[in-house]
């Protein structure tokens, strides 16, 4: 079994037809893992998903199996260190992950992905929200087995309300909406859904909506609303970027065809409204989230719609009703089964990456806080994130270029020109590099490699005095007294261009040293007679 890894939006479309099939011949997969849905989410994170893509055949072969995933970076804010986490690829956004895969190759697909995770550069794997067999789940698991490793079982339960998020309660539908209200619900259910639906079915007052490309927005709008509303106080911080995501969430499944999203109205006043996430090739509808006006209390509205959105259901040849994620007590009013899902983590015991390496796609977010820890002053932690950065790049310009700035900080001059020199292998043309090159080499009295850094210095940009400056200290250096003093003389009778004063002032102290080295004055002093030896002694 060979694994590949697709990691470019070219390579995802190219899966589609391969991944539609496995998603319609895997009776495990569901809607969060179908490639509508995922194609969609990943590429919210461009630069940090990947799939894992199981073959059995030569390169070329169609996969069957396939594991989307999310790389993310963490940063220890004390040390500077960071680690790489992978998050199973639609996380955060899906009720449900796990692998897609072709009924008879679990066996040998789910290892090879066990293996070629290992292989990975982390130090997290959070295993969230999987909905996966018994078997699935512990050939994945029993392959992560490693001394270096340790696998901890995540609860998900609410402290607030005490329910349990790995519940997952849902609905098998029949072929027609009388057998469900006989099989599925009580008669005491039974009796307020027909009764209110003949209120809704026969109202004037009351009116249910679809979502069409005419309302989106509005509509949207209204059940993002009512749910803030109830939502606040308890997701506090949190609650702009859920409102974000969902809005984003909705819009792509408008656009997919895969979002039914009915509002309740009583005349013009918007009562409740239901998101659903449609899977039209397992024949489920996913319900995602609901907003409903707390103070509305003509009609049970939740009760009304979920009726309504399960009769509608049935007529259009659905098979299940899910509830998703929670064992809220209302969802047990619609005659629902549990299913369990597992939140498992597994992780490290050093809390560093396996192999003591960061992931290659982490580089740019580690450079990014490494920089800011520089302009901080903390120079540790920077030059920590900076190596780790070349552990796995070590051609990476700006780090090199950010190590020795930090390094010559430090006044360890050798190794910054090392740094630098290693610098200008790459950027031969970086004004920059062969800059700062020459001034660390100086500072180590290496005058002859600094002049040449600093002739070529001038050679990429001639119109640099500083440049002048330090190649004519550094020829003063070598005792090249004529061209020293030619060089120091071009900076500072240069009028052509604004120049430093400071440095025209410098340039200056350096000509008048070179003159005296060149026309020694000599001080004469008359010589001290040396007392004698003895002195008379006074009479």
């Amino acid at each position: 079994m060979h694994i590949d890894v697709i990691t470019t939006r070219e390579g995802l479309n190219g899966l589609r037809q391969n991944w539609d099939d496995l998603y319609e011949k895997d009776p495990e997969a569901q809607f969060f893992l179908s490639w509508t849905f995922l194609s969609s989410y990943l590429g919210r994170f461009e630069g940090a998903w990947s799939i894992l893509a199981a073959r059995s055949g030569p390169q070329g072969s169609p996969y069957v199996a396939l594991l989307p995933l999310r790389l993310r970076t963490r940063l220890n804010k004390k040390t500077g260190f960071c680690h790489n986490e992978i998050n199973m690829g639609a996380n955060y956004a899906a009720d449900y992950t796990g692998i897609v895969c072709a009924p008879g190759f679990a066996d040998r697909a789910i290892p090879a992905l066990a293996k070629h995770l290992m292989k990975m550069n982390w130090a997290k794997l959070h295993l969230e929200n999987l909905r996966m067999s018994e078997k699935r789940r512990r050939l994945l698991l029993d392959n992560l087995a490693d001394k270096r490793l340790t696998a901890q079982r995540m609860q998900r339960v609410n402290k607030t309300d005490n329910v349990d998020n790995c519940i997952c309660p849902a609905t098998n539908l029949p072929g027609n909406w009388d057998a469900y209200l006989e099989q599925k619900i009580s008669s005491n259910t039974r009796q307020k859904i027909r009764r209110f639906l003949r209120k809704l079915d026969g109202s004037d007052e009351f009116r249910i909506t679809h979502a069409d490309a005419s309302t989106i927005d509005r509509d949207i709008g209204i059940i993002l609303e009512m749910w803030r509303i109830k939502w606040a106080p308890r997701k506090g911080n949190l609650l702009p970027g859920l409102l974000r995501s969902n809005r984003i969430l909705f819009k792509d499944a408008f656009e997919s065809g895969t979002l039914f999203l009915p509002i309740l109205w009583h005349r013009d006043k918007p009562l409740a409204g239901l998101a659903f996430l449609v899977d039209p090739v397992k024949k489920a509808m996913l319900f995602h989230l609901a907003g409903r006006d707390e103070t509305a209390n003509e009609i049970p509205p939740g009760l009304v719609l979920h009726a309504y959105c399960i009769r509608r259901a049935i007529e259009q040849g659905f098979r299940s009703y899910d509830f998703l994620r929670g064992n809220e007590s209302y969802k047990y009013s619609f005659g629902v089964e549990e299913t369990r899902i597992h939140c498992v983590l597994v992780k490290t015991r050093t809390g560093r990456n396996l192999g003591d390496r960061l992931d290659a796609r982490s580089v740019a977010s580690v450079l990014e806080q490494a920089t800011k820890f520089h302009e901080a002053g903390k120079l540790a932690n920077a030059e920590n994130a900076y190596r780790q950065i070349l552990e796995v790049a070590p051609r990476h310009a700006r780090t090199l270029y950010g190590l020795g700035q930090l390094l010559a900080a430090k006044a360890d001059h050798w190794s910054a020109a090392d740094t630098f020199g290693s610098l200008v292998e790459i950027a031969p043309n970086s004004v920059k590099a062969w800059s700062r090159l020459a001034i660390e080499l100086q500072a180590l009295s290496r005058h002859s490699e600094a002049a040449d850094a600093f002739r070529k210095v001038l050679e990429l940009n001639p119109e640099l005095p500083g440049a002048q400056y330090g190649l004519g200290r550094c020829l003063a250096e070598l005792r090249q007294i004529d061209e020293a003093a030619k060089v120091l003389s071009a900076v500072q009778d240069r009028s052509d261009k604004p120049i430093d004063p400071l440095l025209r002032a410098k340039a200056r102290m350096q000509l008048n040293k070179l003159k005296q080295d060149l026309n020694p004055c000599y001080i004469r002093l008359e010589p001290v007679k040396a007392p004698p030896l003895f002195e008379k002694a006074d009479a």
